[in-house]
């Protein structure tokens, strides 16, 4: 009998797993940055984010509503659609996933070594992944308790960085409103949308939420009120009290430079905790979430069937994290720039939503009595602009992304895009592992490509429960 993971996850612990993978990888780390880039207008940036994210979420209520299973993208691309556009998603969403993760952790040893030289920036970025590793391994429970602790510090950080900048604001620190034109403007919305990416990892765990058709929904519709609150708060309290061009230059650092001027040394250093683990909430949760992407890609056979193993004493997949694990090493020792890891996130993300949407277009044709069971029935209007804003939006957001890899210094459209052809390189690599996997199995009188069609495996019957 197959060992199946445990839904332990509540409503509190969904919220506090979306919203620190959320929040913490971006008004933190990429913030500074991106006002350098727009200029004051940062925060409505930050704000303009929440339309592709209410699109994802309109998709994800759909998906997730019919398969609360782990997985979730992975399976329902291999089930609607085709098991090879099932396995280009699913490798581009472990490439999100992974790479969101090693973004979180190289940034983080960057500002932390600053205040502990001693110990180098690489020690840092792999300490951190093996705790996560570690923390999830110990169990789903003592995991999403720890996030819902840490998610409790870093708002309560947030909020008083952002209320006390918003009282403490220089009105001449905001404007003009585009000082560099509306490209960087648009690009800065780009690069910004990493920060959604919590969204999707919230289905990859639909097999350990209880009552995941009920709870799932609400997690996404409470989780993007609070992150919407967060990112104009932050954002617009750091242009307000900080000149954008002086934001830019100091970079990690202006955030603190920042609050030393308006807040005492007590709550600056309570600003410093809730970074921390805002960013640590971040590499929780993406832990979490990769390694049931691939328990998702083992039940199938696409992956040795062992990573799927489950742990008898503590119900996670150890080896599945293990290996989660082992690629983010992989992922810091390659030593790239924060901001092609953050682009990588975004190109390959976008990837995984097309054509999650397009399978969540299909489901009511294809699994009718699944999909019934939702508690948010789509008519067929909802569901065709649903997937039209998702297939516009996240269309416009990967050429955008493209065109960022190519602009240099003055602006110009004039270097190699050296992060597309990397990650253009990984999928092709994955597609090349998905045939030799399929032969393989072949010469065993296995069919790879019935297999991930089937909606009689133990993946989709997680969503019979």
């Amino acid at each position: 009998m197959e060992q199946v993971l445990q839904r332990k996850i509540g409503l509190l612990g969904a919220i506090a797993l979306i919203t620190g993978t959320v929040v913490g990888s971006s008004v933190f780390i990429l913030l500074p940055s991106l006002a350098g880039l727009t200029g004051p207008s940062v925060w409505i940036a930050y704000a303009l984010g929440v339309v592709p994210a209410l699109f994802t979420i309109l998709y994800q209520i759909q998906l997730t509503g019919t398969l609360p299973v782990t997985g979730a993208n992975y399976v329902s691309v291999t089930r609607m659609l085709s098991p090879f556009w099932g396995g280009i998603c699913s490798i581009a969403g472990a490439i999100a996933i992974i790479t969101a993760n090693v973004f979180v952790a190289v940034g983080f040893a960057k500002i932390i070594c600053l205040s502990v030289p001693v110990i180098p920036e690489l020690v840092w970025s792999i300490g951190l992944i093996a705790i996560f590793a570690g923390i999830n391994y110990f169990g789903i429970s003592l995991s999403t308790r720890i996030q819902a602790l840490m998610f409790a510090l870093f708002i309560l950080g947030i909020l008083i960085f952002g209320i006390g900048g918003a009282i403490n604001a220089n009105p001449a620190n905001l404007t003009p409103l585009f000082p560099n034109g509306v490209l960087p403007f648009i690009l800065v919305i780009v690069v910004a949308s990493v920060g959604w990416i919590g969204f999707i990892a919230l289905a990859e765990i639909g097999g350990e939420i209880k009552n995941p058709r009920h709870t799932i929904p609400r997690a996404l519709i409470i989780s993007l009120v609070i992150i919407l609150i967060l990112y104009v708060l932050q954002s617009f309290a750091l242009v307000a009290t900080m000149p954008w061009e002086q934001a830019g230059k100091a970079g990690s650092d202006a955030i603190w430079i920042a609050a030393a001027t308006f807040l005492s040394p007590p709550l600056v250093i309570l600003l410093y905790v809730a970074f921390t683990c805002a960013v640590l909430t971040t590499i929780n949760g993406l832990t979490m979430s990769g390694a049931r992407t691939f328990v998702a890609w083992a039940r199938d056979g696409l992956i040795p069937q062992a990573v799927a193993k489950i742990d008898k004493k503590y119900f996670t997949p150890g080896t599945a994290i293990a290996l989660v694990f082992v690629l983010e090493l992989i992922g810091i020792l390659v030593a790239a720039s924060i901001e092609q890891y953050a682009l990588v996130q975004v190109l390959a993300i976008m990837i995984v939503q097309i054509l999650g949407a397009t399978a969540v277009l299909m489901m009511p044709k294809k699994i009718p009595e699944l999909y019934k069971k939702g508690i948010f029935q789509f008519n067929k209007f909802w569901r065709w602009l649903t997937w039209i804003g998702c297939i516009v939006l996240f269309s416009l957001i990967f050429l955008f992304g493209i065109v960022l890899d190519m602009l240099d210094d003055k602006g110009d459209i004039t270097k190699t895009p050296y992060t597309i052809i990397v990650l253009v390189g990984m999928l092709l690599l994955g597609t090349v592992w998905w045939f030799i996997r399929k032969a393989y199995l072949r010469k065993k009188g296995i069919d790879l490509s019935e297999r991930m069609r089937s909606t009689s495996g133990s993946s989709v019957l997680e969503a019979q429960d």
